[in-house]
């Protein structure tokens, strides 16, 4: 058959469209290769085909897929580039016309005498991406006659659609890769640590507030992981598989607060060259966190109580209101109720979002909760930075239990994410800990562990229960210091041999 007449009959042109086709719009690409591989038998009256991919990392072809019942096996046998036909292919960058095989020193004999087949003839074509050579098909043994010009051509054709599809397959893996990657560091940036009283009592509000619609505001000085509160109030919503999207009010200046809130259209104001669309629009069906909601203007103020009250927005230069559904939560660490007194927020609004308020303990009201924290960064710091930091000294934590933290959880993870690229040794000491934090230790307060090994739990929770005793004198203050009820406190008590310390006249 010419090569004119090989492209131009009508039943291999259909069944090449329909393995463009097969291989274009699939991302099942093993399965799809395999069904490729039986319809090569079948354009081209072939007894067998194969196809072969580079292994760049040994120089060697490995079959990645053929046909017949020895499909398995092969997949088991490597090749050195240059070796056999498929070999000589793949180094030359040719196409290889071989209707001889037995007489053909470059045919390789050995693998098909190995599996009991008989090669007497090959084509055999490169599969190329941007001109690097990444594998070869072939097929073998035509049932009538000889290969010619006309299969080659046709057999190139269908290379080049496998070559497509493969790319694709490893672009779309390595997004895929991509983003269950970020998804991990996401997921790990925003994890929930505790196991302190109070922060399990604060857990469990943001559970039972994420199963309802409403709007909630978040409370608590700056650090003490409003925006994890957030997510972990949006992952256990019925919302969850829609959008959450952040906004940092205080971040954006109030002249572009409002139309990164709700949008503009295009011709709005010099510089609108495009329709954008808000972060409300942005966020429809899912959750809006709206932090430092106390930085807002009086005027954007107007029209987030208006998105609340109607479920709609107007964008920027727009001259219809489109519809959204939201769910808002916000958060601040500025007193409201002041703020409303001095006429800086609009009391209606603060109503509208305070349906359900939940106070986030700072965290030197946690303490407990203080080794879990440094466990956490260390690990995730020590990824990021490539070391091997295996814990924090005893000297080093006790400083760190006994600091008051202004900053909070944000301050810790910034004080061990400097200890860990400081630190040289296994464990943090106390040197790599800012100079302040250890000027302000009370040094009659320590840790007692073996030698300069990572304390327990139990030793961090009893020096903990310690101090409350002392600072609040009474087991009744003590509690409200923990933030655990008096039965709690008794057991805890007896289980470390505590004394009670004798109130003060």
């Amino acid at each position: 058959m010419a090569v004119k007449d090989a492209i131009h009959d009508s039943n291999l042109l259909k069944t090449l469209l329909e393995a463009g086709t097969a291989l274009s719009s699939s991302l099942e690409l093993e399965q799809v290769l395999d069904t490729i591989m039986d319809w090569a038998c079948r354009i081209f009256k072939a007894g067998a085909s194969s196809l072969l991919l580079i292994d760049e990392a040994t120089n060697t072809l490995y079959f990645k897929t053929a046909t017949g019942e020895q499909r398995e096996e092969l997949k088991r046998i490597r090749m050195k580039m240059g070796e056999g036909i498929a070999g000589w292919v793949a180094e030359h960058n040719e196409a290889l016309i071989v209707n001889d095989a037995r007489s053909d020193v470059r045919h390789a004999k050995d693998i098909p005498d190995t599996l009991g087949f008989t090669t007497r003839n090959i084509l055999c074509v490169p599969l190329t991406i941007g001109g690097k050579v990444i594998g070869v098909i072939e097929v073998l043994n035509k049932l009538k006659g000889d290969f010619n010009q006309g299969d080659q051509e046709a057999l190139l054709i269908l290379a080049r659609n496998i070559s497509t599809a493969l790319e694709n397959a490893r672009r779309f893996e390595s997004v895929q890769t991509e983003s269950e990657r970020f998804h991990e560091m996401m997921a790990e940036r925003y994890k929930v640590i505790g196991e302190s009283e109070l922060f399990k009592t604060c857990l469990a509000t943001l559970e039972k507030a994420a199963k309802t619609t409403s709007t909630i505001l978040l409370r608590g000085e700056s650090g003490t992981g409003k925006e994890v509160a957030a997510r972990y109030i949006h992952k256990f919503s019925l919302r969850a598989n829609k959008p959450l999207i952040s906004v940092n009010c205080a971040a954006i200046a109030d002249t572009l607060l409002e139309s990164e809130l709700f949008g503009y259209e295009r011709g709005a104001f010099t510089g609108a060259d495009k329709l954008k669309k808000g972060k409300f629009e942005l966020a429809d069906g899912g959750t809006i966190f709206l932090d430092e909601i106390g930085n807002m203007s009086p005027a954007i103020q107007s029209k987030v109580l208006r998105v609340i009250q109607e479920k709609e927005i107007d964008r920027l230069g727009g001259e219809k209101t489109i519809p959204v559904d939201v769910r808002i939560i916000a958060a601040t660490n500025s007193n409201l109720e002041d703020a409303i007194k001095e006429g800086t927020f609009r009391e209606d609004l603060f109503y509208r979002l305070n349906v359900i308020s939940v106070l986030l303990p700072p965290l030197r009201s946690r303490r407990e909760d203080i080794p879990l924290l440094v466990d956490h960064f260390v690990t995730r710091y020590n990824r990021e930075t490539n070391k091997n930091i295996r814990g924090i000294s005893s000297k080093a934590l006790n400083l760190l239990m006994n600091y008051a933290f202004p900053g909070n959880i944000r301050e810790l993870e910034n004080i061990v994410e400097r200890a860990v690229v400081l630190e040289d040794s296994e464990l943090i000491q106390p040197e790599q800990l800012p100079i302040q934090l250890r000027q302000s230790a009370d040094p009659s307060l320590e840790i007692t562990a073996q030698g300069d090994s990572f304390p327990t739990l139990d030793e961090v929770e009893r020096l903990h229960i310690i101090r409350a005793l002392r600072e609040g004198g009474t087991k009744t203050s003590a509690c409200k210091l923990l933030g655990i009820s008096r039965p709690t406190l008794d057991r805890k008590v007896d289980k470390y041999n505590i004394t009670i310390p004798k109130r003060k006249r």
